[in-house]
């Protein structure tokens, strides 16, 4: 089976640090009226072209269309939450799109940073200086007790959440995932899917994270979710070895069902899709399917992503039986391009 390292770079998507932050003097986001929220989008605005006048594009919430907000909240960009903020609702995001600056959301600002792997230290510095240039410009509200005051208490202290993205198909249907939950949650840790709270673990995808951010610093926030990371690795590894032990066959049998069906059908929901997709990269990562470019298939993946392929193929507004046949035949020309059958002979 595969070591350490192989088991991290096949289980962990990426990395996201966030910080909450708040303005002295200004109420809370669920307090302001939309002209206060109006005005501290603008001061924001300023404020990082002090930094940086040409690192951040704005875009406001009441002006996007649709479509280009369904797109950003695919890409982590926004949140469901900032969504709702139709007016003095904002974001910033950074020209090489790792970095987002929500404005007015739960907190006046959420500042974030995304890469791949892991990597929270990465993350955490990257964030960090921003964040010191941020406190060069503003006062933001906080307290030598409590540390920085945010909407939530479950926020105060650092305002810090560190998470992980992890691809766990074999723990998923472990019967100790439950257990394992329970032991996260007693380490002050939580498991969600992979929007966040109160989302599905849509095709195996889970974000472990942070809950508490009081009492603990920064480095031990990273510290214990590293930890907590890898241990989940290990968990995951261990049952992919009891799955190819026990049921190899059983999980060929699914993963190659999934390819044949995206690869041969003429309707295809998004529901299906997601279900049958998630068991390909598991057919991959066992070896009973190989890619031809990964890094074409993960660019694959994310233009399949709803608002993302509702865009690229101009389906605005079609009827969702065009778009299950469109996708269908999207899948079945470029899915075969990119991952091929492993057959027993040829392992």
């Amino acid at each position: 089976m595969a070591n350490r390292s192989d088991v991290i770079e096949t289980t962990v998507i990426s990395t996201r640090i966030r910080l909450a932050r708040n303005f002295s003097g200004f109420p809370f986001p669920s307090k302001m009226n939309d002209a206060c929220a109006g005005d501290l989008v603008q001061l924001v605005a300023e404020g990082l072209k002090k930094i940086d006048p040409y690192q951040y594009k704005r875009y406001d919430i009441g002006k996007l269309s649709e479509s280009e907000a369904s797109l950003m909240q695919e890409q982590y960009l926004i949140s469901p939450a900032l969504l709702k903020r139709v007016n003095g609702g904002a974001a910033f995001v950074s020209l090489d799109g790792a970095v987002s600056i929500m404005v007015n959301e739960e907190d006046h600002l959420r500042e974030q940073y995304i890469c791949k792997g892991l990597d929270l230290y990465k993350a955490y510095e990257r964030l960090s200086a921003l964040d010191d240039g941020l406190s060069s410009v503003f006062d933001f509200a906080f307290d030598e007790k409590l540390g920085y005051l945010t909407a939530c208490p479950s926020n105060l202290g650092t305002g810090m959440r560190a998470s992980v993205m992890l691809f766990l198909p074999a723990l998923s249907k472990s019967a100790d995932l439950k257990r394992h939950i329970r032991e996260l949650r007693r380490r002050d840790m939580t498991l969600r899917g992979a929007f966040g709270e109160g989302s599905s673990a849509e095709g195996y995808l889970y974000q472990v994270s942070n809950e508490r951010t009081l009492g603990w610093s920064e480095q031990e926030i990273l510290e214990q979710v590293t930890e907590v990371a890898l241990w989940l690795c290990e968990l995951e590894k261990a049952e992919r070895q009891r799955l190819i032990e026990t049921e190899e066959t059983e999980l060929r049998d699914r993963c190659l069902r999934a390819y044949g069906a995206l690869t041969n059908c003429a309707i295809l929901s998004l529901d299906e899709f997601l279900c049958k997709v998630a068991d390909v990269r598991v057919g991959i990562l066992f070896g009973f399917l190989k890619e031809t470019d990964s890094q074409k298939f993960d660019e694959f993946l994310d233009d399949m992503r709803p608002a993302a392929f509702c865009l690229n193929n101009n389906l605005e507004g079609e009827s969702e039986r065009f778009c299950n046949e469109v996708r269908a035949e999207t899948v079945g020309s470029v899915l075969p391009k990119l991952v091929r059958v492993v057959r027993r002979g040829d392992r």
